[in-house]
């Protein structure tokens, strides 16, 4: 990383490190209704600050116990009760959540929690991080309800008999649904900055894709406290990191080998329309992808488009790994430029993965002739197609 990012690093993280990270008290008091199956008749407490993890214990006085300590900031908790070994094998094998545990937001303050049946039933009181999660798990209530009801009614059967165009009714009712709770989640980030529940929140809208422009004027809204624990400094790296491959950012170069060992690099194609395609060839829904950029490079090749794939494998050996990758492009046909970022010998060409963000595949960088990135897409949802198509329509056409 060059000089000025380094600097850009140290100005984000100035302020928070100098945030003050002294602890406020809590109390944690409540009654667990099912306390006779417990073997060891203790709850436990566990959480982390300043990247530590916090465990404490408290005796359970027919049902009743109490927490004391300290919090500098909002963070998941969860307590749990000790059950019998049978119990905790069962849950193992089957999956299915505990009923012995319950998880929620701690925070400042007097928190007030009661389990009328088992103990993931508590509901907790107090907690203004927690009363957030919970009104936002009632808001998505509906949205998961559709989701499973979809499932059981379509989607299992269809699967069950194989039946591909069930499954694609399906898979399109699932993925609208999922956009209603994206939208849901996102509405209710950018309208709680200073929520306990932020990071979280912030994690999962951007897993994928952080674009600074968004992210970072909210980010600095965000509680002092959250900003300064070690979840929030490596954050405002990732927005610091993020600023690299950015919208209307010159794209980084690099230079990787093809199939015949010829080395080729991005800048090489300046000039052109370019799709960077960051893939693997165990990759499902990257190779899922093809047809489509296929169709799309057999219509805007003549016209100044040209598609860079880096395919990224996951052996550590070598041959093994160029063995795949030539093997999936001859597969899928591709006949446009391909290079190999070869895993056994770590990520190449001064970390191209890193330079670009890419934290997920298939991964689809939008370059324009002058080299500025002009759109980032992630996944091979027919959402991301329509967008492919519409860009290439209006820079081409």
């Amino acid at each position: 990383m060059n000089n000025r990012h380094m600097l850009s690093i140290a100005l984000v993280l100035a302020p928070l490190l100098g945030a003050a990270q002294t602890g406020n008290p809590f109390t944690l008091s409540g009654k667990v209704a099912d306390y006779q199956r417990v073997v060891d008749n203790t709850i436990y407490l566990k959480f982390k600050q300043n990247g530590k993890e916090i465990k404490d214990s408290a005796k359970l006085i027919n049902g009743s116990y109490t927490f004391k300590g300290q919090i500098s900031y909002p963070v998941k908790a969860i307590i749990q009760l000790k059950v019998a070994d049978s119990v905790e094998k069962y849950h193992a094998s089957t999956r299915i959540l505990k009923d012995y545990a319950h998880e929620f937001y701690i925070d400042k303050g007097k928190l007030i929690a009661s389990a009328a049946e088992k103990l993931n039933s508590t509901i907790v009181k107090g907690s203004k991080a927690d009363d957030d999660r919970q009104e936002l798990s009632a808001k998505l209530a509906a949205y998961y309800a559709a989701s499973s009801k979809i499932y059981k009614e379509e989607g299992s059967p269809a699967y069950k008999n194989k039946d591909s165009l069930a499954i694609a009714n399906y898979t399109k009712k699932s993925y609208k649904i999922q956009d209603q709770i994206d939208s849901v989640k996102k509405a209710y980030l950018f309208s709680h900055v200073q929520s306990g529940t932020v990071m979280e929140l912030l994690h999962e809208y951007t897993r994928t894709i952080l674009e600074p422009a968004e992210v970072e004027p909210f980010f600095s809204k965000v509680q002092p406290a959250i900003k300064a624990s070690p979840e929030g400094q490596a954050y405002a790296k990732r927005i610091v990191q993020s600023k690299i491959t950015a919208l209307g950012a010159a794209a980084p170069d690099f230079t990787l080998k093809d199939k015949n060992g010829k080395e080729i690099s991005l800048s090489s194609m300046k000039g052109k329309l370019i799709l960077l395609d960051f893939w693997g060839s165990w990759c499902g829904p990257c190779r899922a992808t093809h047809p489509h950029l296929k169709k799309l490079y057999a219509e805007y090749k003549s016209k100044g488009f040209e598609i860079f794939g880096v395919s990224n494998e996951l052996s550590n050996n070598q041959d093994e790994n160029y063995k795949k990758w030539v093997t999936a492009m001859d597969e899928d046909k591709m006949d446009w430029v391909n290079v190999l970022n070869d895993k056994s010998k770590g990520d190449k060409a001064d970390g191209v993965l890193s330079k670009y963000s890419v934290s997920a595949f298939p991964t689809k960088v939008l370059i324009d002739k002058d080299g500025r990135i002009i759109k980032r897409l992630v996944g091979s949802g027919m959402k991301s197609q329509e967008e492919l198509d519409k860009l290439l329509e209006a820079k081409l056409h």
